[in-house]
């Protein structure tokens, strides 16, 4: 099949790879790295700092060394008229097959619809939130923003990840700590069902960590917190199981395809995407109550974690995203419209 010229607009909030957090960068470079390797000739427009095997094009209206943070509201927000005009600038003189935008706005294929293009949304939507040719990231996150919206599962350079089917290592919740994320219902469960588990984060709420979770830990001397990590894969690969309490719409975390990835069983509450990423009773548990999660940690032992793996690299890889990608984009080259 004849290669693509693809130009990917990456987000303004974070170079691509990202410095520090920024899992949306992540997975926006894992897919252009993916869809080089697959023979496509791929440009990235990103802030400074950025880079990927392909050609890279910075936006230099945004100021590489600010802090990030993440987007709370709107007075977090950056305009995307820069943006816009390097994006106008540069398709004056370039020519690609298809654009696929990750910002946030899409300002450029909003008022330029007719260009051949796929818009990628990995948040939940907005009031009045409407996109032409729009990618969700699980067919949760889909149905949530609604109409004819597709979906594409992310996926890991699993290639580079490293994986470990013998567990040596209690359960750990890997989240910052925020009531959103739940934390104290994982330690409820653990304690419940008198096994031990570790919990890794930073602190976002400190009166949640105050109120919630500092007395649990003073009561249950099972549960470690051991604050933040610098980065997953270390604490993931010698762990019985991931553990995963989200109480908002999650429409498809990382980290739990970083714990398949690294043979690692996943013992979470259904939100979202969340139920899309696991096989329940195959891969880890899928439960609704604390109940439930104090049953799933005491039959961990039940489950094979080489069929972690296995599913990751059917389902979970750069490979199958860039795929998936690819033919969403000879869709909308075709003049498809969804």
């Amino acid at each position: 099949m004849k290669p693509l010229r693809i130009l990917v607009i990456s987000t303004i909030y974070n170079s691509t790879p990202p410095v520090g957090y920024g899992g949306i960068q992540r997975v926006v470079h894992w897919l252009v790295e993916a869809l080089v390797r697959a023979g496509h000739d791929v440009t990235m427009m990103a802030p400074p700092r950025s880079h990927c095997s392909g050609r890279t094009v910075h936006v230099a209206a945004y100021d590489p060394d600010r802090p990030w943070q993440a987007v709370r509201g709107s007075s977090d927000l950056l305009s995307e008229e820069p943006l816009y005009e390097a994006m106008r600038a540069h398709l004056a003189h370039e020519r690609y097959d298809v654009v696929h935008d990750w910002s946030f706005q899409s300002l450029y294929l909003q008022r330029h619809p007719e260009t051949p293009h796929v818009i990628s949304t990995s948040i939940p939507p907005g009031p009045d939130f409407e996109r032409h040719n729009l990618v969700a990231c699980s067919a949760a996150h889909a149905a949530l923003v609604g109409g004819s919206t597709r979906h594409v599962h992310y996926g890991l350079p699993l290639a580079d990840w490293r994986y470990n089917t013998r567990k040596t290592k209690p359960a750990i919740h890997i989240a910052k700590i925020a009531r959103f994320k739940a934390q104290h219902l994982a330690i409820l469960a653990a304690w419940r069902a008198g096994v031990p588990l570790t919990v890794a984060g930073n602190v976002e709420s400190q009166r949640y960590f105050d109120w919630a979770i500092r007395p649990l830990l003073a009561v249950a001397p099972q549960i470690d917190y051991v604050g933040e990590l610098d980065g997953t894969q270390a604490a993931l690969l010698p762990a019985a199981a991931l553990v995963q309490t989200p109480r908002w719409f999650d429409c498809f975390p990382l980290v739990i395809l970083e714990a398949l990835a690294c043979a690692t069983p996943v013992i979470a509450l259904r939100a979202g995407g969340v139920p899309e990423q696991i096989r329940h009773g195959e891969t880890g548990f899928l439960c609704n109550t604390v109940g439930e999660l104090a049953d799933a940690l005491r039959h961990l032992p039940e489950l094979d974690p080489a069929a972690c793996r296995r599913d990751a690299e059917e389902r979970f890889s750069d490979v199958v995203m860039a795929a998936n990608y690819g033919a969403l984009y000879r869709r909308a080259i075709e003049g498809e419209h969804w």
